[in-house]
């Protein structure tokens, strides 16, 4: 009979966490929230959601991006708004390695395309 507990022992290494497709390793994310206080109504989904602590309420009780610096992109404020009201832009700050290394310039929007 095979062991069953060895698979949830509780002093088992936690396994890595897949990387993120959508941010690239190498590249540093500035993001800038945008809150529509017109949409706004202060459920407070966004404020108890961020991992990174962005946001707090001001004196209405509305979502304030208070920590912009701090926002890692994850856009689930964005995503769980049930107002619509939040927007996340997201500016990569760097090529990737390889393409820097390479020094390719033929992508799109090149002249290489049309020689």
């Amino acid at each position: 009979m095979p062991d069953e507990t060895s698979a949830s022992a509780p002093d088992a290494a936690p396994t890595a966490a897949a990387p993120d497709p959508a941010r690239p390793a190498g590249r540093r994310v500035k993001a800038a929230v945008l809150v529509d206080l017109d949409l706004c109504k202060a459920c407070g989904i966004c404020v108890n959601l961020c991992p990174e602590h962005v946001f707090d309420r001001d004196a209405a009780g509305l979502a304030v991006a208070a920590r912009q610096e701090d926002c890692s992109a994850c856009r689930l404020c964005e995503w769980h708004c049930p107002d619509f009201a939040i927007e996340v832009l997201v500016e990569m700050s760097s090529r990737p390695a390889s393409a820097a290394a390479a020094g390719s310039t033929d992508g799109p929007g090149t002249d290489a395309e049309d020689a």
